[in-house]
């Protein structure tokens, strides 16, 4: 190979940022011997895409979606009305610097569609095909529990009653309350789950089961307004049995692994959200009881004493770094004159500083470790690509943190539905 490219973010390893950072660092190509291009590009992009098909009355029908939050596009070498170039022997490095826009969703990469962003490098080639680098980078939109709804803080309770067969042999209900100590949990707590029966059938519970659950609903706007649901287990535990005529309290924990968090706003074609459900599997045939309370996953825990952040106003006005800034080796070059990437910055009025990481908000906060999520999919972000060069697979990292065990104190579960009592509705209905 002639040339090879190499992405790097600076002091970023992983390449994991928040919505409103600036992500900034360096392409590095690398050539063999000397090589002829028309042009060398740079693109920063980050969108949303759903795309899935269903069959009826034995036709297939195709669905997609498609939302874009930023485009960059740098010449690094040439332009599109240029004459050829050659990249000499040896190694060239280039800087990039750009601001992300604030409201970004968070990465995610599933069966039905994705929210991507990448970093693209394409060397345009005379007479023959382009050759491209991308390398993805996590987004992660902040979700700060301790600045959502104050009911997250309390307990919250769901209960429903069922009753099996019907006239004469209708038996008595049974009971079911789930209680959870708050609502609001992060990648690495344990959601303690109380859970009470009261089972006055004649019929013994045989099993208790407990499952933390991710919805994923994407939606198409064309050929017509059309969604797709995706249910995720991602955690699951059990309990013993309950006798007939028997009232039993039962407890187990479910622990959040890594995961995006809540997303119901800030992208429209891809929802999340997240369900703690008990289920009590009856004996014999008789159909199961379940019973789901909704539960928001954030990416910075619930704290005992939430800071007051004073911050400045921020620009709105996204950079666009085009073929008249030229990033070149250590700085970047404009009009000629060579700039540090803090200097562009500042002239170009990108607010940085004001977007301030978990761990710079909360000191105490033990810094939180960043893991792939084993529950959802790997990315290929070269598919569209049929001449891309370097790895194709891609999956996010997200923030996990090592919290202590014992949360707030879970209140008794009393027959009568406490304050914060949450009357069952399921994601799965809503189909707005």
């Amino acid at each position: 190979m002639v040339v090879t490219c190499d992405i790097q973010f600076n002091q970023n390893e992983f390449g994991t940022y928040f919505a409103g950072q600036l992500v900034d660092g360096s392409v590095v190509l690398k050539a063999d011997k000397p090589k002829n291009v028309k042009a060398v590009i740079l693109n920063i992009s980050g969108f949303a895409v759903t795309k899935w098909r269903e069959k009826h009355l034995g036709k297939k029908r195709h669905f997609s979606g498609r939302e874009d939050y930023m485009e960059s596009k740098t010449y690094l070498m040439g332009s599109e009305t240029s004459q050829n170039f050659t990249i000499q022997t040896g190694t060239h490095t280039y800087n990039f610097a750009c601001k992300l826009p604030e409201n970004c969703p968070t990465s995610f990469e599933g069966l039905h569609g994705c929210v991507r962003y990448i970093v693209k490098v394409t060397l345009v080639i005379p007479w023959k095909f382009n050759q491209t680098y991308t390398r993805g980078f996590t987004v992660m939109k902040m979700l700060d529990l301790n600045y959502e709804s104050p009911q997250l803080k309390i307990p919250i309770t769901s209960e429903n009653y069922r009753s099996y067969c019907c006239g004469p042999c209708k038996t008595e209900p049974l009971k079911m309350q789930v209680q959870l100590p708050q609502a609001g949990y992060v990648p690495g707590q344990r959601i303690p789950v109380n859970a009470l029966v009261i089972n006055n059938t004649s019929i013994p519970v045989a099993e208790v089961r407990y499952a933390l659950v991710m919805l994923v609903r994407y939606s198409s706007p064309a050929p017509a307004i059309h969604t797709c649901l995706e249910r995720i287990t991602m955690t699951t535990a059990k309990s013993e049995s309950v006798l007939r005529n028997c009232t039993r309290s039962l407890t187990q924990e479910l622990l959040v692994p890594a995961t995006p968090p809540t997303c119901l706003r800030s992208c429209s074609i891809i929802r999340i959200s997240y369900q703690v459900e008990v289920e009590a599997r009856m004996r014999g045939w008789y159909s199961s009881q379940t019973i789901t309370v909704p539960v928001l996953i954030g990416n910075v825990p619930l704290w005992q004493t939430p800071p007051i952040i004073q911050q400045q106003p921020r620009s709105s006005r996204m950079p666009a770094f085009t073929e008249e800034v030229l990033l070149q080796g250590g700085g970047l070059v404009k009009g000629g004159e060579q700039q540090t990437v803090t200097e562009v910055v500042e002239e170009q009025d990108i607010a940085v500083v004001d977007v301030l990481s978990p761990v710079d908000i909360y000191p105490e906060l033990p810094p939180p470790s960043y893991e792939e999520s084993s529950h959802t999919m790997r990315g290929d972000v070269n598919e569209d690509d049929l001449h891309a060069f370097g790895p194709c697979e891609f999956a996010p990292l997200y923030p996990v943190y090592a919290l202590p065990l014992t949360l707030a104190p879970t209140a008794a579960v009393t027959p009568e539905p406490p304050r914060g009592v949450y009357i069952n509705q399921n994601f799965e209905n809503d189909k707005a």
